[in-house]
């Protein structure tokens, strides 16, 4: 009975000393979490009052978000540019539907493959913010090249190889200059990692509609 007793006993305090340790480390996890919490808002927000306007936000949407909207959006409405543009300059006996209707298509494609890539972006964006200022306006204008050249020869498959590789081209050195302005603009009124809907919009659409309207304007 005795050594049955002394059994339970040592059985209780392993028990406990188990517990112990579980709620020593869960602690040590909360902490190394909250820590870790810590050491990102330093990295995201500039200020403490940087962090502050982030929490007053209606509408904020990420880097991941933001470029992958805007990929959309420069890849999409060029090429529908053109095809108005092409629109307007054909008489009804002209036959170019299939040739604009191979465009437009090929103006979703290219959307759409801007949308995914861009998502990737920041975290090359995030890479150049350790040069200088010039070369990192050059690095920008060299991912923007890649960006717009991937975009834009996988949605020109549309228009066959040659197409393809016109568009990528095209895309390229778009996206190249574009990007960088992109960057500069969203420094001025992004929180963090974060950036107001109604602040994105208009960049966005200014340099997009920009671009149209040379498009249209040739």
């Amino acid at each position: 009975m005795e050594l049955g007793k002394a059994g339970t006993i040592s059985d209780h305090y392993v028990s406990s000393a188990d517990r112990d340790d579980r709620v020593v480390e869960q602690r040590l996890n909360e902490l190394l979490k909250l820590n870790a919490e810590i050491a990102r808002d330093k990295t995201l927000y500039r200020t403490e009052a940087e962090r502050i306007d982030y929490s007053l936000m209606t509408w904020p949407i990420d880097s991941r978000k933001t470029f992958a909207v805007f990929g959309l959006m420069i890849g999409l409405m060029p090429p529908v540019a053109l095809v108005l543009k092409g629109i307007g300059e054909t008489t009804p006996g002209d036959r170019v539907d299939v040739f604009l209707a191979v465009l437009t298509a090929a103006g979703i494609a290219t959307g759409i493959i801007g949308y995914v890539t861009g998502r990737f972006i920041p975290a090359a964006i995030s890479y150049t913010s350790k040069f200088r200022f010039p070369n990192r306006v050059f690095l920008l204008s060299m991912i923007g090249l890649a960006w717009g050249m991937v975009s834009g020869a996988i949605g020109g498959l549309f228009l066959f190889i040659i197409g393809s590789i016109l568009a990528g081209i095209v895309g390229g050195l778009v996206v190249a200059v574009v990007l960088p302005v992109l960057v500069a603009l969203r420094s001025f009124v992004r929180r963090g990692d974060f950036i107001e809907v109604k602040h994105f919009l208009p960049i966005a659409f200014g340099i997009t509609l920009t671009l149209c309207a040379l498009i249209l304007g040739f």
